[in-house]
């Protein structure tokens, strides 16, 4: 019996390429909020020092902007069974947040008032 090849994902391959060739990995210059739960106050203090390495596999960042566009859709669906969302400030942009001087910060999706529970 023949031996099959290795099965090849070329296609799916050269998206993810793409996705790393064009992101963004130069950081930001303070902590996120989505980082401060984290349990272990080590990973913490050199999290925040740039220590560790910051590049994700463009299977991730796909996976990323996945989320980024379901933000749309969720707001649309929660108004439309009458619940109110702030999902921009007075802007237009995304609500964001500091603190620290800077050294802590955020951005939040929106926030809902209404909801059945």
């Amino acid at each position: 019996m023949a031996e099959l090849p290795d099965s090849q994902h070329l296609t799916s391959s050269a998206i993810f390429s793409q996705y790393e060739k064009v992101a963004d990995f130069s950081g930001r210059a303070h902590m996120g909020a989505s980082e401060l739960g984290y349990e272990c106050d080590r990973y913490l203090w050199l999290s925040f020092r740039w220590a560790k390495d910051n590049k994700f596999n463009g299977r991730m960042l796909r996976l990323f902007q996945t989320g980024q566009l379901q933000e749309q859709r969720l707001v649309d669906d929660l108004r439309s069974i009458g619940i109110e969302v702030s999902d921009k400030d007075d802007n237009g942009n995304q609500h964001r947040f500091s603190a620290v001087g800077g050294h802590f910060g955020g951005s939040m999706d929106g926030a809902g008032v209404g909801f059945p529970e």
